[in-house]
């Protein structure tokens, strides 16, 4: 079996590729939380407080999604990697963009938290995860072609493809959903809920 620890011909180390994902994600989801802030009232009173956390309310609905699809996406980049036993010059920059991505997404919470009732922070948000999923596919689809995977069978092959596009996808109906007429009386930021779809992908995996 080969040992993803050994540095292969191209120079590039699987198991470090993970432990640079593993930091950026760390970093993400603990920046997250910054997008919330303590509100700072000059003469507090319990109904000033409360009325405080409600006007939270949409900052907190960002950090939630946020946060799970960042472990959903984590979860699914460590089941990629269980298989991947081999780097080359192309994986690693197509993990490196994906990162770059995956490192926006705190400013496109915290901008959907702000503005969440108006469609371009939301359409930024939906493009953002679009590009995370859609690379998270590219980055399997490339390691199954270019030999780097052990021990997937065409089956697999075929059920695992369509399941990474399944990410992208819904990201797209996200994107198209704040198109809708109504969209603009219900509350843009509500298509995000779809997303929460994604969390369903789990037991694949």
């Amino acid at each position: 079996m080969p040992d993803k620890n050994a540095i292969n011909s191209t120079g590039i180390n699987a198991k470090r590729i993970e432990t640079l994902v593993d930091g950026v994600f760390a970093i993400a989801m603990t920046i997250l939380v910054l997008g919330i802030t303590v509100p700072s009232i000059a003469n507090p009173t319990e109904a000033g407080l409360y009325q405080a956390l409600i006007n939270l309310l949409p900052n907190f609905y960002s950090y939630f999604i946020s946060f799970i699809l960042l472990a959903v996406f984590w979860r699914i980049n460590h089941n990629q990697f269980n298989r991947i036993k081999r780097a080359d010059g192309t994986l690693l920059w197509i993990i490196i963009i994906w990162l770059l991505f995956v490192a926006l997404l705190p400013f496109s919470a915290f901008f959907i938290g702000e503005y969440g009732n108006f469609q371009i922070p939301n359409i930024f948000f939906d493009l953002n995860l679009f590009a995370i999923g859609f690379l998270l596919f590219l980055n399997w689809r490339h390691a199954l072609n270019s030999g780097l995977v052990d021990g997937v069978d065409d089956e697999m092959r075929r059920t695992s493809l369509r399941l990474n596009l399944i990410l992208p996808v819904i990201s797209l109906l996200a994107l198209g959903i704040t198109f809708f007429p109504f969209m603009k009386e219900v509350g843009y930021a509500w298509s995000s809920l779809i997303y929460l779809i994604i969390t369903l992908l789990k037991r694949f995996y």
